[in-house]
């Protein structure tokens, strides 16, 4: 006759739960460190002369601004080709380099027909993403405001502004909050449109409504493509 086996203890359960779990964030660990400080073989690769600098567009016949902070186009890259890796926020379209928040910025511009403006920096980010993750840490929360190298005359003929950023740590980046202190969108509608899909919008929104005291912050996106950026536009009322 067989021995029935015992079941396993709730201790040994619980045991075999947490190495488990060891197991799998030293994977996620090592992943990151590798994709952190080497490069992906199997990505494809530019020269930063290639990548975009920001595109602009501000005409002053729309009532629509589209403003967006790429951390692509706003990064201290160095000499040679570097990788272009989704988890560098840079995507290849016809041999030009582009941040996601940029390529959304110019989804909303076709669908709006709305001015077009780069939120850039006067010191660029580090090109890693461990250097941009530990100036973003040592930024939050505290009262410092990036010098930014592009302004506008004014916000006044604007009656709607989207706003398009990376969601880094559930917040903005520090140099949006630079840009919406800088100007009164008293009156104003803002669309918030977040493009790390996986944190959703974090406390943006937020943020937004605390640096734009009078303006309306509607509810927002967070973007997965930007065929998903034109049909949100489109259900806001904005598409011409």
């Amino acid at each position: 006759m067989s021995k029935e086996k015992k079941p396993l203890s709730r201790g040994k359960k619980i045991g075999i739960g947490v190495a488990a779990a060891l197991v799998t964030a030293a994977v996620v660990g090592i992943g990151v460190f590798y994709c952190t400080f080497f490069p992906n073989p199997l990505a494809k690769r530019i020269a930063p002369v290639d990548i975009s600098a920001g595109e602009m567009s501000v005409t002053g016949e729309s009532n629509v601004l589209i403003a967006y902070f790429s951390i692509a186009n706003n990064r201290a890259y160095p000499d040679g080709e570097v990788d272009a890796v989704a988890s560098a926020s840079l995507a290849i379209r016809e041999g030009k380099g582009y941040g996601h928040a940029e390529l959304y910025a110019l989804a909303a511009q076709e669908a709006t027909g709305g001015d077009l403006f780069p939120i850039k920096t006067a010191e660029p980010y580090p090109e890693t993403y461990g250097g941009a993750f530990d100036r973003h840490r040592s930024e939050m929360g505290t009262s410092h405001r990036p010098e930014l190298t592009e302004h506008l005359d004014s916000v006044e003929g604007y009656d709607t502004v989207i706003l398009i950023y990376p969601n880094w740590l559930s917040g903005l980046p520090q140099p949006v909050l630079s840009f919406l202190e800088e100007y009164d969108f008293s009156g104003k509608t803002i669309l918030p449109i977040a493009t790390s899909q996986a944190l959703g919008l974090g406390s943006g929104p937020e943020q937004i409504a605390a640096a734009c005291p009078g303006a309306e912050v509607v509810d927002g996106l967070s973007a997965r493509s930007e065929d998903g950026v034109k049909e949100f536009l489109k259900r806001a009322g904005l598409v011409i």
